[in-house]
């Protein structure tokens, strides 16, 4: 394998801190497999510089990461306290993120109160809940979904999801593809280099390819998130296929909560049922059709 004195070197850690100035795509031709080696890819484009935003080294770039996150974990828990409606003291403990369906039905009950006088508070609270968790891979967001649908009006509810979805993955690549690029790649280098196996196969239609993998997230939506800059997956494809991908789930969750109030205590939510799960499917094959119209007819 010959390669051009100027390319450097991407995926192992030591190589990424040498070359974290340039902002590169990965070609899994490059890929180096059979050795006992951290996986060594070959960046073959330089696509874009983010000089002003990295840093050459790992603790450094970790840290940011890390303060970044005590940062807007500390706003979105004052945003918490203090967007809020105030409430009674003795539910002061549900106002969190929920994490189950007792959970839930509280926070449902008490926001249920405030809704009609305190609508743009809850909302607001909602949206920057929702950036909040998808930006950092915070898990609830499902949950969050689901109050979301009980709280507001079904196709509002959907539309928010699925942009706040979109807006706080596009957070998750900007900090991948700048502050933290250096820790991304040494901490999941390999996750990124094995989903490149797979992705440079779809690079020709890469909208309906982000599009499946929101619907059937394999790889974890997190890993696309701090890996789609690294291999060159363009702004625009991921933002679009995240919005439009994470609609069918997000239909499922939404619909859940909007049914939620006519449960009893005892009845348990049902989210994965034939019906469900064949929507979903069809969504998946919907998108994959125009890949192989192109690829029969060689469009």
């Amino acid at each position: 394998m010959t390669a051009d004195i100027k390319t450097p070197l991407l995926s192992s850690p030591r190589a990424v801190e040498e070359h974290v100035r340039t902002y590169s795509s990965v070609s899994s031709e490059e890929t180096d497999v059979g050795t006992d080696e951290p996986a060594i890819v070959k960046v073959i484009e330089v696509r874009r510089e983010w000089r002003l935003w990295r840093s050459n080294s790992y603790i450094r770039s970790l840290a940011m990461l890390v303060i970044l996150f005590v940062i807007f974990s500390a706003l979105e828990f004052a945003l918490l306290k203090l967007n809020l409606p105030a409430v009674d003291p003795d539910d002061q403990d549900a106002i969190k993120f929920p994490r189950n369906l007792k959970d839930l039905r509280r926070l449902n009950g008490i926001l249920s109160t405030y809704i009609d006088q305190h609508f743009m508070n809850v909302y607001v609270t909602f949206v920057v809940t929702y950036i909040y968790l998808q930006s950092f891979s915070v898990p609830g967001s499902m949950w969050l979904s689901i109050l979301g649908g009980t709280l507001f009006n079904f196709w509002l509810t959907l539309f928010t999801v699925s942009l706040c979805s979109a807006i706080g993955s596009s957070i998750a690549y900007f900090l991948s593809a700048s502050l933290g690029s250096v820790a991304v790649v040494r901490l999941i280098g390999d996750r990124i280099a094995k989903w490149n196996e797979q992705l440079v196969n779809h690079r020709q239609h890469m909208f309906n390819y982000m599009v499946v993998l929101r619907v059937a997230p394999l790889p974890p939506n997190w890993v696309v998130n701090l890996g789609a800059p690294h291999l060159s997956v363009p702004f625009g494809a991921f933002f679009l296929g995240t919005f439009v991908g994470v609609a069918p789930p997000s239909f499922i969750h939404v619909q859940a909560g909007a049914a939620l109030d006519r449960l009893s205590s005892s009845d348990e939510l049902e989210l994965v049922t034939p019906t469900n799960v064949l929507c979903l499917i069809a969504v998946a094959v919907v998108a994959l059709v125009p890949v192989f119209i192109r690829r029969h007819y060689k469009i």
